[in-house]
């Protein structure tokens, strides 16, 4: 079965000593080069944001984030009759 090669980028970055030793130890025990790694690195964040993610969209339909209160919908519901009361006094 044949894959199309998907078009890279190429990104240089900098490492302070000691994190550029931890890559390449990494690399050595478990890559077979440093681009790897690093493509390893960000799928695995991309993965922790999208679990993040599908957790809040869970948690708010469970109700654990609140939304407005019954007093703030009563101000709210209120104040929207008394605009629209004064809008139609203007004939808007």
């Amino acid at each position: 079965m044949y894959v199309a090669a998907m078009k890279m980028d190429t990104m240089n970055i900098s490492l302070p000593k000691p994190m550029a030793e931890f890559v390449r130890q990494n690399v050595e025990r478990d890559y077979g080069n440093s681009s790897e790694y690093f493509r390893d690195l960000v799928r695995e964040k991309m993965e922790r944001e999208i679990q993040a993610d599908l957790e809040f969209l869970e948690s708010t339909s469970k109700g654990a984030l609140p939304g407005p209160s019954e007093t703030q919908i009563e101000k709210i519901v209120a104040l929207q009759k008394k605009l629209r009361k004064e809008r139609h006094a203007r004939g808007v």
